[in-house]
């Protein structure tokens, strides 16, 4: 299992910079056609974990570290988000203010068509799209053309117009995906190599970020919020791990909850005595080397991790509305903690139990500007969503993908984005996007 060691050191690093907090930002945010005060509005520095929200008068207060020039974003969900640049001098003179557009919304009759037709955002028949996330009121784009050995990262808005491109380099290995951390940033996977991803205007900034970094100090953090870290050491080759709360600036990792499948751990332990005589002395041997339960060796010399009796974990960890929601698959629970780590209550789930159990696909998608949560299942090759309120763990509706054999999905706005490439065409990979009714 991933050692705990690396992500305490990692908090103990965050903490120091965390001491550099020095400039405030200040303003008021209006609704641009009546200059009235908008409140929840959130106000993040780009590419950080950096934010806050307006109150009920529009200011807003933000702690940001010292630097030349800040892009700040301010987003809600019934305005369009806006951009604003700072020179760092510019905080010392006065208030900022920032008005935001009301975000258009066309109300039709009644809908007579039997489908949400899919809306095609970027395509081009010179390359094909293989990742994307977004970026400010734009698309980052993973494209190549037959392999992405040769890749190229795009920048598109909605209409489609690409305005920056970067080539990655061959001596990162082939190109992999997008990764969204926590700290706000996308990085691009490569097999060999780790890029972090910001966009300055119209300009890429691309920043090499070494992958035994980017593996011990990004990947276990699951989010940060209420002035703490979340945390797991989950390893899909053991059925147990922990989900943990880190205070900023303490080096105690709470244990927030432990996952464990008590059946298939029973399995596990037992592969050990269906060892011979000779192979168990083996495992013995290494779990002594390499300080390891003999039984996790054991498991891993018989093969039983790649066998059909094994399935990894899923329980994730999202922060909705103020609550932090664990979903237990194993036992078929949802737990609620507050923001001081409390458990508040537990609900029962069933979503991810349907008549044929492998439709679901182990795999739930947050849709962090509705704050929705959504299961995910396929079957014959059509994917479904099935839209889960996360307060009382029931289903609300099913939306069914028009577009079959999407990748790379993703829901942002009530929006299902993904990557598609009909069977029949000769097109390439484009990105669609449908709304989920």
């Amino acid at each position: 299992m991933r050692s705990i060691l690396f992500t305490i050191l990692f908090f103990l690093s965050l903490f120091f910079k965390s001491q550099q907090e020095r400039r405030v930002i200040s303003g008021v945010v209006l609704t641009s056609d009546s200059n009235l005060p908008v409140q929840n509005v959130v106000v993040k520095l780009a590419g950080t974990y950096y934010s806050t929200a307006s109150d009920n008068k529009g200011s807003f207060t933000l702690k940001v570290p010292p630097r030349a020039r800040y892009r700040l974003i301010f987003s809600h969900i019934s305005f369009e988000s806006c951009v604003k640049y700072l020179d760092s001098t510019a905080l010392d003179t006065t208030t900022i203010i920032v008005k935001l557009k009301t975000k258009t919304r066309l109300l039709t009759g009644v809908d007579v068509l039997a489908t949400n037709k899919p809306e095609t955002l970027v395509g081009k028949p010179t390359f094909s799209i293989y990742d994307f996330d977004f970026i400010e009121d734009k698309f980052l784009l993973l494209t190549a053309v037959n392999s992405l050995k040769n890749a190229q990262v795009k920048v598109s808005d909605y209409d489609g117009n690409i305005s920056a491109s970067f080539d990655v380099p061959k001596s990162a290995g082939e190109a992999l995906y997008f990764f969204s951390d926590y700290e706000g940033y996308t990085d691009l996977v490569c097999k060999d190599s780790i890029f972090r991803i910001d966009l300055f205007g119209n300009e890429l900034m691309i920043i090499p970020i070494r992958k035994k970094d980017f593996e011990k100090y990004l990947l276990p953090v699951t989010d940060k919020a209420f002035g703490k870290y979340y945390s797991d050491d989950q390893w899909e080759k053991y059925p147990s791990f922990n989900h943990y709360a880190i205070e900023i600036g303490d080096t105690t990792a709470k244990i927030l909850k432990n996952i464990t499948n008590k059946d298939l751990m029973d399995m596990y332990n037992f592969e050990y005595y269906f060892l011979p005589p000779a192979m168990q002395m083996q495992a013995r041997r290494l779990a002594e080397e390499y300080k390891a339960d003999y039984h996790v060796v054991a498991a891993l010399m018989s093969g039983f991790t790649e066998t059909m009796f094994y399935e990894p974990l899923y329980a994730p960890l999202f922060i909705l509305k103020d609550t932090i929601c664990i979903f237990n698959h194993y036992n078929n629970s949802l737990y609620h903690f507050d923001r001081e780590n409390k458990l508040i209550d537990s609900v029962s789930i069933n979503y991810h139990h349907p008549k044929n159990w492998r439709h679901w696909k182990r795999k739930l998608l947050v849709d962090e500007s509705e704050q929705a949560v959504y299961a995910f299942f396929s079957r014959d090759e059509h994917h479904y969503f099935k839209k889960i309120d996360f307060q009382t763990g029931k289903e609300l509706f099913t939306y069914k993908l028009q577009n079959y054999s999407g990748r790379r999905i993703k829901i942002k706005d009530g929006y299902a984005y993904y990557v598609y490439k009909p069977a029949t065409s000769l097109q390439e990979y484009y990105l669609y996007r449908e709304r989920i009714n």
